[in-house]
């Protein structure tokens, strides 16, 4: 067996967000002096359901169709920027599918699951191997894993339960997350920042895309947002800005507004270190925002759903006033507390970096 950790992760979802903290996860480890690869797994229901042109998303067959033909010039481009990024600046072990996955064990002294949403009852089909279930017990560890949602279903409690309960490491991303474990296994989990935080903006200038241009506003969003665009757009009129808009779908037609197709994660980072504002419903535009100190808002209530994950990391954080919603609307110019924020991002990282250190 070998002297080295296996990370298990999201690492080639079609996510910015996905691929960006795999990398910081396996470098914050690094920098621990901790050797660890990406384990290099294929989730059959991440591929069907996400990275194929045609893709059954329901029961009907004909709006699966329809939806697919809207989606695939999209799908082709985010998997082919998704795969380049990770070809680049990943460290990946050999590939392996459900099938080969139980082999691994034998390659790694111990393996970490998370971030991401890696134990959400829905996000990949509740797949058994992020929750290390082909491993040993002594080789199980999760760092920052998100659960995603307030309330597991019931029908899958006994078995999250069983999954995690012989876990030498467990920590979470959300304190949502540590009190769901708590509630069904008994164990105290930690909880841990997502690992795009574990790195500050030396770190991420790295690989940052640094393309100088004249002042922007950056816009994007994960899900369908309800007053977001309507905000960037009021901004830009105000500041007589152009709007980037990293969205290949086009949603509305406005004069300030040049949309961008999508770019690798290298140039995600480049877009928002360099914007004068950003304005996002995603959680990864919100915690690079953070990272680089920008005038930045988070729509957090989106048309589908509440981003919990942005909600808590902005309460902790002394920031909640950055939150645009249906009660509330953010004076972006407001100055906040940049070193305050740093020092409890640093203080985070000092007891993510205690817990990781158990793998050395």
């Amino acid at each position: 067996m070998q002297n080295k950790v296996g990370i298990l992760t999201f690492h080639k979802a079609i996510s910015y967000g996905a691929v960006l903290q795999s990398y910081a996860l396996q470098n914050f480890m690094f920098n621990l002096g901790i050797d660890n690869e990406i384990v290099d797994y294929k989730c059959d229901y991440m591929v069907n359901r996400y990275q194929k042109t045609f893709r059954r998303t329901s029961n009907n067959a004909v709006k699966d169709f329809l939806w697919s033909i809207k989606t695939a010039s999209g799908v082709r481009a985010g998997r082919k920027t998704t795969y380049e990024f990770a070809n680049k600046f990943l460290k990946m072990s050999r590939p392996y599918t459900k099938d080969t996955l139980a082999s691994a064990k034998s390659e790694y002294k111990a393996f970490v699951t998370g971030s991401d949403q890696v134990w959400s009852p829905t996000c990949v089909g509740f797949d058994p191997a992020y929750f290390l279930t082909f491993a040993d017990s002594n080789q199980k560890y999760s760092y920052a894993a998100s659960i995603a949602v307030k309330k597991y279903p019931d029908n899958l409690k006994d078995e999250f339960a069983k999954r995690i309960s012989d876990f030498q490491g467990c920590s979470v991303r959300e304190k949502s997350g540590a009190e769901i474990v708590r509630e069904l296994t008994g164990k105290e989990a930690s909880v841990n920042i997502d690992p795009t935080l574990l790195l500050d903006s030396s770190n991420w200038d790295k690989i940052a895309y640094d393309k100088k241009s004249e002042p922007y506003i950056f816009l994007f969003n994960v899900l369908k947002p309800k007053k977001l665009i309507d905000y960037a757009i009021k901004l830009a009129e105000e500041k007589d800005m152009k709007i980037l808009y990293l969205n290949n779908r086009h949603p509305v037609a406005h004069e300030r507004i040049e949309y961008l197709d999508p770019v690798t994660a290298d140039k995600f980072i480049g877009l928002i270190k360099n914007a004068a504002y950003v304005c996002t419903n995603s959680f990864h535009g919100n915690a690079f925002s953070v990272i680089y100190g920008k005038k930045f808002i988070v729509e957090t209530e989106t048309a589908a759903s509440v981003n919990i994950r942005s909600q808590e990391l902005l309460e902790y954080l002394g920031l909640s006033d950055r939150i645009l919603s249906s009660t509330h609307t953010p004076d972006i110019d407001k100055e906040y507390d940049i070193d305050n924020v740093r020092q409890k991002l640093e203080e985070e990282r000092k007891k993510s970096a205690e817990y990781l250190s158990a793998l050395k």
